[in-house]
């Protein structure tokens, strides 16, 4: 693939926009509340795009088109079972002791809730796990840099990380927040063309199950025993696992995530936000994970790959 230059012209508005939003609401970011809570102020659209938003990454975009390569439909899970009921439990019955404590975080809220050595020990493995989480981020971010635009990964990587570091300097979480409503419409409208024309390709579900194991285009079917799919789960360890453990603790406490429905203008915005998110949250499946079991199917057929007809 080779970049004319009309696409590095694309890239670099892009580029100017972003920082030039962060430069923009500078002039708002005046104390801390301001810098982590936006002051309060943020529509509840623009709270429930970026709740969702926040969570779709190259991380997500790229992990989980290739979990769809290698599990098949039931990777669906990690959004219908491993995120939407946690999402409607946060805004439900949490958010009321987030936002109505006036904390300006997580490890805020748990130092009034519970004291300090709580919060240190909240705040010091979510910031281990950040550091873990988005090294492999950037890793994915530099690598698809590095084939597009046959830059150096160390240099894709600086870039990403600064572009995002001005920004957040510069506007603070509502920077962070409105970047990331611009990425949603961006990742959207980027692959959804891709996973339709790709699915038209293959001959719409009924030629992607004609060419993929049965195993792979079923979600419950074969999770009577992990022994019987590709993933090595069975029901109960998925919604016990999955739907419970896994999925309350990331959705309930993430401090990535609720920072977003704390910025709420109030607390009903605040508990709409993970309710707003959940929608989205449930379509995204069809274009993260689909083009993955396409390319799959895509092997099988002769002449691999898709071509513009």
């Amino acid at each position: 693939m080779t970049l004319t230059f009309i696409d590095y012209l694309i890239l670099a508005i892009y580029f100017l926009f972003v920082l030039g939003i962060g430069y923009w609401l500078r002039r708002r970011v005046r104390s801390s509340e301001e810098f982590f809570l936006s002051g309060r102020s943020i529509p509840l659209w623009i709270t429930g795009l970026a709740f969702v938003a926040a969570n779709l990454g190259a991380q997500e975009v790229i992990g989980m088109c290739a979990s769809g390569a290698k599990y098949g439909i039931m990777t669906a899970h990690f959004y219908w079972v491993g995120a939407i009921p946690a999402m409607i439990f946060v805004g439900l019955f949490m958010m009321p002791f987030y936002y109505g404590s006036r904390a300006r975080s997580v490890p805020e809220y748990l130092k009034l809730r519970f004291d300090e050595k709580t919060r240190t020990l909240n705040a010091l493995t979510f910031a281990t796990m950040t550091v873990f989480s988005s090294g492999i981020s950037m890793y994915a971010l530099g690598r698809l840099f590095q084939l597009l635009l046959g830059w150096s990964f160390t240099a894709c990587v600086l870039l990403a990380a600064g572009i995002v570091l001005v920004y957040i300097f510069l506007g603070g979480l509502t920077a962070s927040i409105y970047n990331e409503v611009l990425q949603f419409f961006l990742i959207v409208l980027g692959l959804s063309p891709l996973a339709i024309l790709s699915i038209a390709r293959v001959g719409g579900w009924s030629g992607l199950q004609a060419r993929l194991p049965e195993v792979m285009t079923s979600s419950w079917r074969h999770m009577q025993s992990a022994s019987q799919n590709p993933m090595g789960v069975d029901a109960f360890t998925m919604v016990a696992g999955l739907g419970f453990v896994l999925s309350f603790g990331y959705w309930c406490t993430d401090f990535l995530l609720v920072q977003r429905a704390m910025a709420a203008e109030s607390m009903s915005t605040a508990r709409r936000t993970p309710l707003v998110a959940a929608f989205p949250k449930m379509f995204i499946p069809f274009i993260v994970i689909l083009p993955g079991l396409v390319a799959v199917a895509l092997t099988k057929m002769s002449g691999s790959g898709y071509v513009l007809p």
